[in-house]
């Protein structure tokens, strides 16, 4: 679920980017383990290697999910979000005020900075329209449209996705219940609109005909 196709980790690997990438240190973590939390007193920016981060608020017993970052994906801790291991998770963690100190030098590479960051605000601001505007239903349908455009369609209109999420980390993500994702995703197997195909995989027989729907 990349929400930028910026490649920063490459990027980084440049001769030209050394002195920044010696600012980062390698940082991992286990699945389910609380990363990061908005107490911490010092900034810090993150780049995913390898597996996916939850970025998310927590108000008393409810958490709404505003994203999950994949490897490449970038984030800055000063938000009042949480972060946590959605798989075994590795990190490359820099200060935020030394990455902002060295990028001054470093045009090409501040621009792919800001392209990813941008993204991901834009991602945040389509989490919280749909929760403020869109019932459950909806919001999942909004979800899969992303995911399976993402993935690519075959010449007959069909998409196939692997969002590698179980099913309550996919409610967590359009901020309802285990039971309730779970039935809509049955009914609307039912219905023709998508046909489940094992953990997190799922086919959309018809995107247009997906998009229609979602935007009705």
């Amino acid at each position: 679920m990349r929400l930028t196709d910026a490649d920063l980790l490459t990027e980084l690997e440049q001769p030209a980017f050394a002195a920044l990438r010696q600012a980062f240190v390698t940082k991992r973590y286990p699945k389910g383990c609380h990363v990061f939390s908005p107490r911490e007193a010092r900034n810090r920016l993150f780049i995913v290697v390898r597996g996916r981060a939850r970025v998310y608020l927590a108000s008393r017993d409810k958490e709404f999910t505003m994203a999950i970052l994949d490897a490449g994906d970038v984030y800055t801790t000063h938000t009042r979000a949480h972060v946590a291991a959605l798989d075994d998770l590795e990190l490359l963690v820099a200060d935020l005020a030394e990455v902002g100190r060295l990028l001054f030098s470093m045009p090409a590479l501040s621009a792919a900075m800001v392209k990813v960051l941008g993204d991901l605000l834009a991602h945040a601001f389509t989490v919280i329209d749909g929760l403020a505007f869109y019932d459950v239903r909806r919001r999942l349908l909004h979800l899969l449209a992303l995911e399976a455009g993402r993935a690519g369609t075959a010449a007959d209109g069909a998409a196939c996705c692997d969002l590698g999420l179980s099913v309550e980390q996919l409610a967590t993500i359009v901020g309802s219940s285990r039971q309730t994702v779970s039935s809509l995703l049955n009914s609307l197997e039912r219905e023709g609109v998508i046909a489940l195909e094992g953990r997190g995989v799922i086919r959309v027989p018809d995107l247009a005909a997906l998009r229609v729907l979602a935007d009705a």
